[in-house]
């Protein structure tokens, strides 16, 4: 992708908000086709559109706007016709979740001293796939596993996918392609083990239309229900669904697993092992609990502390 030209596309953000941490927030930036360039603070993607077009997309912060909104700036290549551009906008601001309001979720971080970082910089958006089936494709490679596995589970994933005009790195596949692909190589090459035949169901039944993977997305949908046609899809359990429910939107149920369990009993003691009982530590965060807990996790790390301590000061 050429350097120094005009980006293709500028999108616009409400204050604060500040790319590094959409994009750190949750692992799915290490997860291909994500990429994330800490030089250049820049997140890369291999990104196939619905009609079929792919394109190699960076995103990158710009500058403060003239009406004091804070501008992101989208490369694409090849250069996207009018239409595209219009496609690739969309599926940007899906993937950062820009039109999202956080603003009753930042008052509320503000009234506590943990959490008040996270406010100041705007932080709170968890990075998602342009759609839920690559989301849930993921999701499933995250049960049971450690993460570096997951990342090679993806990374193999995604070579069944396309590559850009004149590039060398592939998009997601679709769930005609892993089902092309078959039970032989997710085993063999991306070592999936018994999430394989989750993984062919759920190719199979979207293919084929017996599966909606887009239910749990419906925006009337409660909380219940969203867990529920989560929970429905082969290879999602409870606690899946409940990290996949938070790419949604929805924050009022806390889910733990090994890692954040550790976290929670570190932080606040053995009873919270318990969900119900860590909840309780977050109940004055309403429907925001558990990205609450989620945040409070991510700026504990010694990395984001810094970064914080700096952009703050």
């Amino acid at each position: 992708m050429a350097r120094g030209a005009a980006p293709a596309l500028r999108l616009a953000v409400d204050p604060p908000f500040s790319l590094w941490t959409a994009a750190l927030l949750h692992g799915w930036y290490a997860l291909a086709p994500f990429r994330w360039l800490p030089e250049s603070e820049t997140l890369e993607r291999v990104d196939r559109l619905p009609a079929g077009a792919v394109f190699e997309v960076r995103v990158r912060q710009g500058v403060d706007w003239s009406d004091g909104r804070r501008g992101i700036e989208v490369d694409a290549c090849p250069e996207p016709s009018a239409a595209d551009a219009q496609e690739l906008a969309a599926r940007v601001r899906r993937m950062l979740r820009l039109d999202e309001d956080l603003s009753d979720f930042h008052a509320r971080c503000r009234r506590s001293r943990a959490l008040r970082p996270v406010a100041e910089a705007g932080a709170g958006r968890l990075l998602r796939s342009p759609d839920l089936w690559e989301d849930v494709m993921k999701g499933i490679c995250t049960t049971n596993v450690t993460w570096e596995r997951t990342k090679r589970m993806v990374a193999a994933l995604t070579t069944l996918g396309p590559t850009p005009p004149g590039g060398n790195t592939r998009a997601f596949p679709t769930p005609s392609e892993v089902l092309d692909a078959g039970s032989e190589f997710l085993l063999k090459e991306a070592g999936a083990g018994y999430r394989a035949r989750s993984m062919l169901k759920l190719a199979e039944g979207v293919a084929d239309g017996t599966i909606d993977v887009s239910a749990p997305d419906h925006p009337d949908a409660t909380s219940a229900d969203r867990l529920a046609a989560l929970e429905a899809l082969p290879g999602i359990g409870p606690v899946t669904a409940g990290y996949l429910a938070m790419l949604l939107g929805t924050y009022d149920t806390l889910t733990l697993d090994s890692s954040t369990r550790a976290f929670a009993v570190r932080t606040f003691g053995e009873a919270a092992a318990d969900p119900q009982r860590l909840a309780r530590h977050y109940s004055h965060f309403g429907r925001w609990r558990a990205l609450a807990f989620w945040c409070q996790r991510w700026v504990g790390g010694a990395q984001v502390r810094e970064r914080l301590a700096i952009e703050l000061a």
